[in-house]
């Protein structure tokens, strides 16, 4: 990562705008390209051809019972918002000089195009440094952060409150007051709440939240804050109480409110990692020693036993994660493995993206493996769509579609129901694939869309079933073709789903496939603990290196 990388338009549309969660088919690559090679937005955004958009609505699944709604912008609005960022980072971005947090927004060449200054990783070294100043911390965070930002308080905490009021009533036309109606258009010009997924949204939550640092750092208050997570260390209960006053009088000065589950004082020394990461990280996974089925059989055992004691902490993701970055492909025991990821896809939904990219890495399995798989997928569809569950529901859809799995008519019927873009999408693409046992129950996904529908939660399906010839509309019904900026889209061959990326190409096999699946969900095998500890163990037996390099088949399976 370069520290001297600024953003552009291009690149945060291109890797800054869909939230990083959806399956891999979602794509806006070429949306990205297309606006970054114009002069100028190209797109109609004034007069009566202008219309305000709804974003769709992705229904997350985090650790245990907890969810989170992710928003896939409407990409015209969403264009306009990065163009007027990009063309004020400088002013925007020297606000975030927070000396406490942890996630100044920081571009990046690679990956998303606008990261946390530091990762997850990084916080029990953070909390070292800070906790050895004092004998209390105060724990504090916003209550639902992102949801309950006022849109008008990015604009005071740009330019202050007073100046910021003293414009609107002289009708002075500031740049947060821009920033403030773009983001407004992208969300059916609601004032509460910005969109949780695209890489913007970092940066302006972070731009509030200096502003209430600079407050705690004028009072003297010293710690860490992690998005919306504070952390402050004092030398007294005293001390830690009256700064509790202090940064709730700071966030009420932009509308914003303490969580009063989370905020809480206690004495040092408190743990400096959650105690369930520390116990599972001790367990030692050894993929080329012949011991090795026993020390997974023991690290499940542990994982599922930690999943019961902590449920909603993410423990079987952790351990799906890990288990993800083991080279399973070559111990032998791919089979065990697999049946032990299942069991954390089945118990835990946030667990099931980064499960399939550690089964998908196996090229052939047997036709036993076959139909589990395929039962654990229907079942995933059939018990989370009627609860309008998406990331579940998208990511067996797209398991499906990599494996050859047919959707039976109750599950076609299920992901109907859902009115959900990106599960609809992939629905499609299985009907084209001759996996859906009753392509005419698809039908009803056509129903009302329309020229309206571009602009509606509905905006993807709208576009691309058109697009994918997957429904056809001539004539004056042909709605894309009557949009000012749908059609120039269409025009520009931009699309937002790309079907190649549900293929695993046969010829693919052991590293090569294990890379390819890598990519296809680079980011989701990640989790908030990962440790370099494993890859150092691979090759910490010379014997069993050895072993490996001749060709013992205790150690590399044909």
């Amino acid at each position: 990562m370069s520290t001297s990388t600024l953003p552009t338009t291009e690149s945060i549309l291109t890797r800054g705008y869909f939230p990083r969660e959806l399956p891999p088919t979602f794509s806006t690559k070429s949306f990205g390209h297309y606006v970054g090679s114009q002069s100028a937005l190209p797109f109609t955004t004034t007069g009566d051809d202008y219309r305000l958009s709804r974003p769709e609505v992705f229904n997350l699944a985090r650790a245990g019972s907890l969810r989170r709604e992710l928003s896939i912008l409407n990409p015209i609005h969403y264009a306009a918002l990065v163009d007027h960022v990009v063309q004020n980072w400088a002013d925007l971005i020297s606000i975030t000089t927070s000396r406490i947090s942890l996630t100044i927004p920081t571009p990046t060449e690679s990956g998303r195009a606008i990261s946390r200054g530091q990762s997850l990783e990084q916080l029990p070294r953070g909390r070292a440094r800070v906790r050895s100043i004092g004998t209390h911390i105060l724990f504090a965070d916003v209550a639902r952060f992102y949801p309950s930002i006022y849109t008008h308080a990015v604009s005071w905490a740009i330019h202050t409150k007073s100046v910021a009021k003293a414009a609107f009533r002289s009708r002075t036309r500031l740049m947060g007051d821009r920033l403030d109606t773009l983001l407004r258009n992208c969300q059916d010009a609601q004032s509460v709440g910005i969109p949780i997924g695209p890489d913007v949204s970092l940066l302006l939550a972070e731009i509030l939240l200096s502003r209430v640092d600079e407050v705690l750092g004028g009072a003297g208050i010293r710690g860490i804050r992690y998005i919306d997570d504070y952390e402050l260390v004092f030398e007294s209960e005293r001390d830690a109480l009256k700064a509790k006053s202090v940064l709730q009088s700071a966030l009420l000065e932009y509308e914003l409110d303490l969580n009063a589950s989370k905020t809480r004082i206690v004495p040092l020394p408190q743990e400096l990692e959650e105690s369930w990461v520390g116990s599972l990280r001790a367990v030692k996974l050894k993929p080329y020693s012949n011991h090795f089925e026993k020390q997974l059989i023991r690290f499940f055992d542990h994982a599922f036993q930690l999943s019961k004691e902590f449920p909603n902490e993410g423990v079987l993701k952790y351990a799906a994660g890990r288990i993800a970055k083991l080279p399973i492909h070559l111990t032998g025991s791919d089979e065990l493995i697999e049946n032990l990821l299942i069991q954390c896809a089945q118990v835990e939904p946030g667990a099931l993206a980064v499960v399939l990219g550690s089964i998908l890495k196996r090229p052939s399995v047997s036709a036993e493996t076959q139909r589990l798989r395929s039962r654990m997928l229907l079942r995933i569809i059939l018990d989370a769509a009627p609860q309008r569950h998406s990331s579940e529901v998208a990511w067996a859809l797209w398991a499906c579609l990599v494996l050859g799995v047919e959707l039976n008519r109750e599950a076609t019927q299920a992901i109907v129901s859902m009115e959900d873009s990106v599960c609809a999408l992939l629905a499609l693409h299985a009907k084209e694939e001759g996996l859906v046992r009753e392509p005419k129950d698809l039908a009803p996904l056509r129903d009302d869309l329309d020229g309206a529908a571009l602009y509606s939660p509905k905006w993807m399906l709208a576009y691309e079933a058109p697009r994918k010839g997957w429904f056809r509309f001539t004539g004056a019904r042909d709605y894309i073709a009557n949009d000012p900026n749908f059609s120039l889209l269409k025009g520009a061959g931009v699309f937002f789903y790309d079907k190649q990326k549900a293929v695993i190409p046969d010829n693919l096999v052991g590293t090569q496939r294990a890379s390819f699946v890598d990519e296809y969900v680079s980011g989701l095998t990640e989790t908030d603990y990962d440790s370099e500890d494993d890859e150092e163990d691979y090759w910490d037996d010379e014997e069993e290196y050895d072993s490996l390099r001749d060709g013992d088949p205790l150690t590399e399976p044909e």
